[in-house]
C-alpha cells in the first residue's frame, strides 16, 4: 500500500517543468490570471508574464520543495531564481531533514514536518557522505571526493584524497566550499595509538597529512566532527573529544558533566551532541523503513540555543533477518548552484 504522507518528487523533472504526475499538491504551471489594469478593466495575462523584479522575491522567500516547482514553471522564472536558496528552511529554530540514499539512485527525503518525498539523485549511487554542513555534503565515491549539494545537482571535485577506501573515517568542513576560507579534514584511525588526518585548504592541490599520538584506548571509535573557532572536533562514541587547530597542534580531552560550581583548568564545552539521534527519533518507523535493513547516518551540526553536532550512527538490522545495507544523512534543505567552471581552486 502506498504511503498516504509520501509524494513522488522528481527533481530533474521540476528542473525541466515537468512535475510528476503523482506530485498534484507540488505541480506549479503556467495558467493565466486576470490582472485589473491602472483604468479599472480585466486583463487575462500569463503567470509567467510577471517581471523578474517580482518574481526574485518571491523565489527568495520559498522553501525548498515549493523552490523546486517554482524553477520548473518555465525558463523566466528558473532565470529569476538564480539567487534563491531555500534559506528560510533552514533558519537557526529549524531540526534538519534527513536522506535516506544507497540502493540505487532513488533517495527518500523526509522533512523535519514529517512529509515523505521519493526523489531520484543518480550522483549518491555508490557514494558515501562524510560531512554535512550547511547543505552542502562532502562525498566519497571510489575514490574522489566531491562537495555536493543534492538539490540542486551543484558539484565540486577535490584534489585527490590519499585514501582508495574510506572505512571508519570522518570529516568536517569549516565553511560553504565556494568560501575562500574553506578548510576540509578527515580524520580515521590507522592504529590503536595513531590518529591520521588529512587537511585540504582552499585552492590546495594536495592533501596535508598529519599523526597524532595517544595513549591505548584513549580515544574510542570517532562518531562525528565539527569546526569551531580555528578548530576541528573530533567526538567519539563515549565521552572523550580529540581537537585539532589551524596551527596544527592537537589536544585530548574527557567530557564531564557540568559542575555546579566552576573549576580552575575545566573550560565550557562550546558545542552539545546529539548521540543516538536516529533511535531517538523513532526514524525507521517514521521513513517505513522494514526491520531487515541497516542503516549508517552521518551527522550535522544543528544551530539552536547552543550548537550541537547530530553524531554519526549505525543501525543493525533485526536479528536473524536477511538484511541489506542504506546510508543517510541528517541536512539543510538548502538550493545552492554554482557556476558550470567553479572549482576548488577558483
Amino acid at each position: 500500500m502506498a504511503d498516504p504522507h509520501s509524494v513522488n518528487l522528481d527533481l530533474c523533472s521540476l528542473e525541466e517543468g515537468v512535475s510528476s504526475p503523482q506530485s498534484p499538491r507540488h505541480r506549479m504551471s503556467i495558467e493565466t490570471g486576470l490582472i485589473r489594469t491602472t483604468y479599472g478593466q480585466m486583463a487575462e495575462r500569463k503567470w509567467s508574464d510577471l517581471p523578474s523584479d517580482l518574481l526574485s522575491p518571491i523565489a527568495d522567500r520559498l522553501g525548498l520543495i515549493e523552490l523546486l516547482s517554482f524553477r520548473g514553471v518555465c525558463k523566466d522564472w528558473k532565470s529569476a531564481s538564480t539567487t534563491a536558496s531555500a534559506e528560510i528552511e533552514s533558519l537557526p529554530d529549524h531540526e534538519p531533514w534527513f536522506l535516506v540514499y544507497g540502493s540505487n539512485s532513488e533517495c527518500i527525503l523526509l522533512s523535519n514536518s514529517g512529509k515523505k518525498y521519493t526523489i531520484n539523485i543518480p550522483e549518491l549511487n555508490g557514494a558515501t557522505c562524510l560531512a554535512s554542513n550547511k547543505g552542502w555534503l562532502l562525498m566519497f565515491q571510489e575514490g574522489s571526493m566531491f562537495f555536493f549539494c543534492p538539490f540542486s545537482h551543484a558539484k565540486i571535485d577535490l584534489p585527490r584524497f590519499p585514501h582508495s577506501q574510506v572505512t571508519d573515517h570522518v570529516a568536517a568542513f569549516s565553511s560553504p566550499p565556494t568560501s575562500q576560507d574553506c578548510l576540509v579534514a578527515v580524520i580515521n584511525r590507522s592504529s590503536e595509538t595513531t590518529l591520521e588526518l588529512n587537511m585540504l585548504c582552499h585552492g590546495a592541490k594536495v592533501w596535508t597529512n598529519h599523526k597524532g599520538y595517544l595513549p591505548r584506548d584513549t580515544i574510542k571509535t570517532i562518531k562525528g566532527a565539527t569546526y569551531h573557532d580555528e578548530e576541528f572536533y573530533f567526538f567519539d562514541n563515549s565521552e572523550n573529544l580529540v581537537t585539532f587547530s589551524i596551527d596544527k597542534s592537537w589536544n585530548f580531552f574527557v567530557i564531564i558533566p557540568r559542575p555546579k560550581d566552576k573549576f580552575p583548568g575545566i573550560n565550557d564545552l562550546p558545542i552539545g551532541r546529539r548521540m543516538r539521534h536516529f533511535i531517538h527519533m523513532n526514524m525507521k518507523n517514521e521513513l517505513g523503513l522494514p526491520e531487515n535493513v541497516s542503516i549508517s547516518t552521518c551527522g550535522t551540526l544543528v544551530h539552536d540555543r547552543i550548537d550541537k553536532l547530530v553524531l554519526n550512527e549505525r543501525i543493525e538490522a533485526a536479528e536473524d533477518s536477511i538484511s541489506y545495507q542504506l546510508k543517510g544523512v541528517w541536512i539543510q534543505p538548502r538550493f545552492f548552484q554554482v557556476s558550470p567552471n567553479q572549482s576548488w581552486s577558483l
